[in-house]
């Protein structure tokens, strides 16, 4: 229930205090988690966790308890249970949250902006941006702005045409029970 209620809120409320729980966790541990990429990673597994866990419950719930309830009786244990029978089944669910959450943090800006201030270490959607930026000042180069959108699309692109099938699976199923 905790995690269906993190669906609820929104991200420009918790931006504020993720930054300075990053930036005491920093000062007491000396880790680099402000302006660092593994900062960030923390911060959108973090923000993936409700999605995730809400979509892979349904969807586990959704599998027939008979057969694992045969492997059980076959002799294999929880984690082999689990490893064997439970996760092939639900392959098509795990690849739906995957697609999902690669494709939100991939076009996600806000979090980036406010993490990596320095100019070394930036998202693509950031870059798109000071690219902007710059436009303003030294006039328009359309082609180059079209050029960093297509580069920030075709990777996501990718993922999709490769595993569309599988991400449509997964959210359909269950529908016709």
């Amino acid at each position: 229930m905790l995690f269906a209620l993190g669906l609820g809120v929104p991200v420009q409320l918790i931006i504020i205090p993720v930054y300075v729980a990053l930036a005491r966790i920093q000062h007491l541990t000396h880790l680099k988690l402000l302006d660092s990429m593994q900062g960030l990673v923390l911060v959108y597994v973090g923000l993936a966790m409700p999605f995730t866990v809400f979509l892979l419950t349904g969807y586990f719930r959704a599998l027939p308890v008979e057969v694992e309830e045969a492997a059980c009786l076959d002799g294999a244990g929880a984690v082999r249970s689990f490893v064997r029978i439970v996760l092939p089944m639900a392959r098509n669910g795990l690849i739906t949250a995957f697609i999902l959450q690669v494709i939100g943090a991939w076009n996600e800006t806000m979090f980036a902006l406010v993490m990596l201030t320095s100019g070394g270490s930036r998202t693509l959607p950031v870059a798109l941006l000071s690219f902007i930026d710059q436009q303003q000042y030294q006039g328009s180069d359309w082609g180059g702005l079209f050029a960093g959108v297509v580069i920030i699309m075709v990777p996501v692109l990718v993922l999709f045409v490769v595993l569309g099938q599988r991400l449509i699976n997964g959210m359909t199923a269950g529908v016709g029970k």
